[in-house]
């Protein structure tokens, strides 16, 4: 268990860089309704609430870190494999679509490299 978990790590930190600043994004943006604030705000919050956990388990070396790390991984991939197709086949400008495109394949590519991480560090020595 004392092994260092890089790639967690760059996942977690990643995960806030991305949604704390989304949250910052959704509220500034006078098109969106109240409504769809707050559900944006609460899929920001969801990260960031499972990011807490990870990073809780991970410095107080939790037992179940294995779990909270696929937990993340798990809703990363989900999360932005629907939000790139969507993305991708909206009336969006070539810009947005390839910014948020990068933004998915850079999270999915932390949340594969972790939950693998988090397998290896679970072998014996």
């Amino acid at each position: 268990m004392s092994r260092r978990r890089p790639a967690t790590i760059a996942l977690c930190a990643w995960t806030l860089l991305v949604w704390t600043t989304r949250i910052g994004n959704i509220w500034g943006d006078d098109d969106l309704t109240d409504g769809e604030k707050w559900g944006r705000t609460g899929l920001a919050l969801s990260f960031t609430l499972l990011v807490v956990a990870v990073a809780y388990a991970l410095y107080r070396r939790r037992p179940w870190l294995g779990l909270g790390v696929k937990a993340l991984a798990g809703w990363t991939i989900g999360v932005w494999v629907t939000h790139a197709v969507g993305i991708a086949w909206g009336n969006h400008e070539a810009a947005f679509i390839a910014v948020h495109l990068v933004l998915a394949a850079i999270s999915i590519a932390l949340a594969v490299a972790a939950v693998l991480e988090q397998s290896r560090a679970l072998q014996p020595a």
